[in-house]
């Protein structure tokens, strides 16, 4: 079994907590340690009692927030002669969930790969307009001349329809583009596809390696009938329900309509549905005739959640 423990001075472990479970859920098996906090118990009794715990064939990556700091040193002292435990220090939240996905099995050498590739996630953020977009399956004027090549499909289209009013962020980039093993990220939305500022901003949090393209639901819908998108794993992001129904209007087969992050930002009167769904009446509705066309749509905020399928909350 995996286990992880974030470790630190202080009460910085039960702000990366609050943090990393927005993220990945509370399905996974982490132990948050403060160190010389007040109604804490002692960091030494902590590790005492986390290290009893640990099974035999159990692995567990220890994460801590300065390298050669006191609990870091507690930590390698702790875990001298355990060939099952990794410990990392002077973490940040990328390194965090690459080191948790990144692996079914650890070894040495697969947690310094899965390091470095959370370090590259930190970075320098220059001016929005050096961000170049980079287009998955076509343009939107190459889109527009491929609309005679649209060929008949009968199989299930490996994309992902999901509703999320954030759009691009932290949960897409780092949680549900290695879930899904994505090629690209498609954004469908109207007004975003007018607003040169917010395309820009959206793409500072597109993955590298992921390429994106953002569009009108109608150059979507005809990207994702191209020919080309049919072997792509593909995630198509809309702000509402009611963005979600018109492409589905537009576009058979789709793998799985996820209903993410909705109606936080939304003013008037709303049904809470999740903590992370809540819907106006029109909504609602949406909802209704979504479930007619993709009956196995549901409510999911982040992978490790249970789906829960949307039927359950018009009846």
């Amino acid at each position: 079994m995996k286990k992880f423990v974030i470790a630190s001075h202080a009460k910085m472990a039960q702000g990366i907590q609050s943090t990393l479970e927005l993220f990945v859920g509370r399905e996974l098996d982490v132990t948050y340690m403060c160190a010389y906090v007040e109604g804490e118990l002692e960091i030494e009794k902590q590790i005492e009692v986390f290290f009893a715990d640990l099974k035999e064939d159990d692995q567990a990556v220890i994460f801590t927030d300065m390298f050669g700091g006191s609990v870091n040193q507690k930590m390698t002292v702790a875990a001298q002669g355990k060939e099952n435990v990794f410990i990392v220090a002077g973490f940040n939240l990328p390194v965090v969930i690459e080191v948790i996905f990144g692996a079914e099995v650890y070894t040495k050498e697969i947690i310094q790969a899965l390091v470095e590739n959370g370090k590259n996630a930190m970075t320098f953020v220059g001016a929005p307009e050096e961000i170049k977009e980079e287009a998955p399956i076509a343009t939107q004027e190459t889109a527009n001349e491929s609309v005679e090549e649209v060929v008949a499909f009968t199989g299930t289209l490996p994309t992902t329809l999901r509703v999320d009013e954030r759009l691009i962020h932290g949960q897409i980039a780092m949680v549900w583009s290695r879930e899904l093993n994505l090629h690209g990220i498609l954004v469908a939305n109207d007004e975003v596809a007018k607003n040169e500022t917010q395309q820009m901003a959206l793409k500072m949090a597109v993955p590298a390696g992921i390429n994106v393209l953002i569009r009108s639901i109608d150059d979507i819908a005809t990207i994702l009938k191209d020919p080309r998108a049919q072997s792509k794993r593909l995630l198509v992001l809309v702000r509402t329900v009611g963005d979600a129904l018109r492409l589905a209007e537009k576009v058979p087969n789709m793998k799985y309509i996820n209903i993410g992050n909705v109606g936080k930002s939304v003013e008037g009167k709303k049904e809470t549905l999740t903590q992370f769904v809540m819907l106006t009446a029109k909504e609602k509705e949406s909802l209704v005739e979504l479930v007619k066309i993709y009956p196995e749509t549901a409510l999911q905020n982040v992978p490790s959640d249970r789906k829960e399928l949307a039927t359950s909350f018009i009846k």
